[in-house]
């Protein structure tokens, strides 16, 4: 059972809370000294992977991936000057990555169903799952609109067919967010959709090669792999209004969590959820 992220209200004082998130940070972000960091073109070991996944879980856990977030969706429920407490300190230890992208969370709280909010989004949040974005295609640069993977409807399902190549991730991915072709024949603007497909689908191979730096490189193949039609963010035809926000967050240097990059999220979240805490 995931424990609740503890209450805020208790966190009144800044100092005092800093005290709170040192003693912590010093009894669980402390890497052991018999895990090996990992060498240039060497990939994270084992041990270093299981520590890095089990540590993210501990934050999530506390709520302190998105400090600021609403708890429901798998944040703190803290104020802004809380996290930044929470991010200075991550920023003052060598660890991983958290394989916890801004951007990822961003798209799904900005454009998901409520559902996918409480569930999916509470999940990356907590840190049970780690998600990949596979916008890129060899050949099309940085050209969404030129991506051709494309997801056919089959009753309630897509059916995806396609590759997608240079996806990186420290971790290897629970989550696939794809952008795919769901009407051939619309504008350019409204021919893509992007669905979540998990990473062990039938009919997904996920090839991976070492980088110079301790994550991998990820390619995946579409072959007529099943996804359930309410397993899209955001409406059909989407696709590019999303990608363009996530390509816009990550190239503001926000793909990872960071304290003064919400506004683009908060002015697309509808308004009757609230605004971020």
């Amino acid at each position: 059972m995931t424990t609740p992220p503890e209450d805020p209200r208790q966190y009144t004082r800044i100092g005092e809370f800093r005290l709170v998130v040192e003693d912590w940070m010093d009894d669980n972000a402390v890497i052991p000294d018999d895990i090996r960091m990992p060498g240039r073109g060497e990939p994270l070991s084992p041990a270093l992977k299981e520590w890095a996944v089990e540590f993210k879980k501990k934050l999530g856990a506390k709520g302190w991936i998105a400090p600021d977030w609403p708890v429901e969706y798998g944040g703190g429920g803290l104020t802004r000057n809380h996290a930044r407490i929470i991010e200075e300190e991550l920023r003052r230890r060598s660890l991983p990555t958290l394989g916890v992208s801004l951007m990822h969370a961003a798209a799904i709280r900005a454009y998901g169903t409520e559902e996918q909010k409480t569930t999916l989004l509470a999940s990356l949040l907590r840190g049970e799952l780690t998600m990949v974005h596979a916008f890129n295609e060899l050949g099309h640069g940085s050209d969404l609109s030129a991506n051709e993977t494309s997801a056919v409807r089959d009753g309630d399902e897509f059916l995806i067919n396609g590759r997608k190549d240079q996806i990186t991730s420290l971790l290897p991915p629970d989550l696939v967010l794809t952008l795919a072709v769901t009407d051939p024949d619309a504008p350019p603007a409204h021919r893509f959709t992007v669905v979540v497909v998990d990473a062990k689908a039938s009919g997904l191979v996920v090839e991976a090669e070492n980088l110079l730096v301790g994550g991998r490189e990820f390619r995946f193949l579409f072959t007529d792999v099943p996804v359930a039609t309410t397993q899209i963010v955001g409406e059909e035809g989407q696709g590019i209004e999303i990608a363009e926000m996530m390509v816009a967050i990550e190239n503001g240097g926000m793909a990872t969590f960071s304290l003064d990059q919400q506004e683009e999220v908060e002015r697309r979240e509808p308004k009757t959820l609230g605004n971020l805490l």
